[in-house]
């Protein structure tokens, strides 16, 4: 082990949308800010300009593509190894570990393996295309649990890193900073906001159409209530005709891609109804600014959530997340009193510099010098 600068490689399916996007470029452009030399390698995606403003290079590879198009990205990839040294590859995605390993005839150096999203399926023949690297991060006990159960990796090549939230970019929103926000949005002080803030998308399953519902079902019990929906993906058109079918225009609003620090800022309560999450850096966020979470019992729950003081959890169920959701938002005094605890627990152990020294350590562990 030694203090020098680190040169690390990620590798990732592509520039696509979404917190793993997020998890590459704000550590990255933490340990750039360090000295340490950082490369990313992965296929173009929708936020390709995300990855083209970061001071450090993004290699660009066709690993989207099939088989031919893996092996171009090998034969690319090689060719940059052979330029570039670099001490440890980090990997995200089955298919950037499999690339991973084929860069290993050149470079010699350990494979770290980020589970992004746990529970996924391991049956024939997707494990024939499964690799969880030399060394595993997870950033839940739920993800180190299933690696260890149901992917039998030895426990002792796990490591637990939870993610980490930028508390003073997230500052706990105070009331005027709060009615600011929702003026912004064109709510009012006397509305009950609930917030969602993710991808819009229909092959990884958030679940997004159950908060549509819960406005309708929840006219009569709490008639002021507002909801965002800040995202984008492909089943938004989808979720403009339930809106438009349910009347509900003027109490559920997309707002597209936007920064979602002002969408915490004007919310009561973040509600999240995901069948699989990776951690939930939005809900680590949102309570950062002093919003409490309600969210389906998924990999990070554990971790955030401590029942009736931070948050509420409930089964992935449509009927059971309807009603909790209800009950939760029905109590204003209980939400404000959630969110200054959830406020204090990410300043007490998620924030981003805990994870970024977190990181730093178990890369200098892994790699031999």
């Amino acid at each position: 082990m030694t203090d020098r600068p680190l040169r690390i490689l990620h590798l990732t399916l592509g520039a696509d949308a979404g917190g793993l996007s997020r998890y590459i470029t704000d550590l990255s452009l933490a340990m750039h800010k360090l000295g340490h030399q950082i490369t990313v390698a992965g296929d173009t995606g929708a936020w390709q300009w995300l990855f083209d403003s970061m001071p450090f290079p993004y290699v660009q590879i066709p690993l989207k593509g099939g088989l031919l198009a893996f092996q171009k990205s090998v034969r690319t990839m090689r060719d940059y190894l052979r330029e570039h040294s670099v001490d440890l590859i980090h990997a995200h995605y089955r298919r950037g570990t499999l690339l991973g390993r084929r860069l290993q005839k050149v470079n010699h150096v350990p494979i770290l393996y980020t589970v992004h999203l746990s529970h996924i399926s391991l049956k024939f023949p997707r494990n024939l295309f499964t690799d969880f690297g030399d060394h595993s991060h997870v950033a839940s006990p739920e993800a180190r649990d299933w690696l260890i159960n149901d992917a039998h990796v030895p426990p002792e090549r796990i490591s637990l890193i939870p993610h980490g939230v930028d508390v003073d970019r997230f500052a706990v929103a105070d009331d005027a900073t709060k009615l600011a926000a929702r003026e912004s949005f064109g709510l009012s002080a006397d509305d009950r906001v609930a917030v969602y803030v993710g991808r819009l998308d229909q092959f990884h399953p958030k679940n997004v159409e159950w908060l549509v519902d819960l406005v309708h079902i929840a006219r009569d019990r709490i008639p002021n209530l507002k909801l965002l929906l800040v995202g984008e993906g492909p089943h938004e058109p989808f979720l403009r005709s339930q809106i438009s079918n349910l009347k509900l225009q003027d109490s559920v609003f997309l707002t597209g891609h936007r920064d979602p620090l002002p969408a915490y800022q004007a919310a009561d309560a973040l509600l999240l109804p995901s069948a699989r999450e990776g951690f939930s850096l939005v809900c680590a966020e949102a309570m950062s600014v002093g919003v409490p979470c309600l969210r389906t019992r998924t990999s990070g729950t554990s971790l955030l959530i401590e029942e009736n003081r931070t948050g509420r959890s409930v089964p992935v169920d449509r009927v059971a997340f309807i009603s909790a959701a209800i009950e939760f938002l029905s109590d204003p005094d209980a939400l404000r009193r959630m969110g200054a605890a959830s406020a204090q627990l990410i300043r007490e152990k998620f924030t981003f510099q805990q994870q970024l020294h977190a990181t730093l350590d178990l890369y200098r562990s892994l790699i031999t010098l």
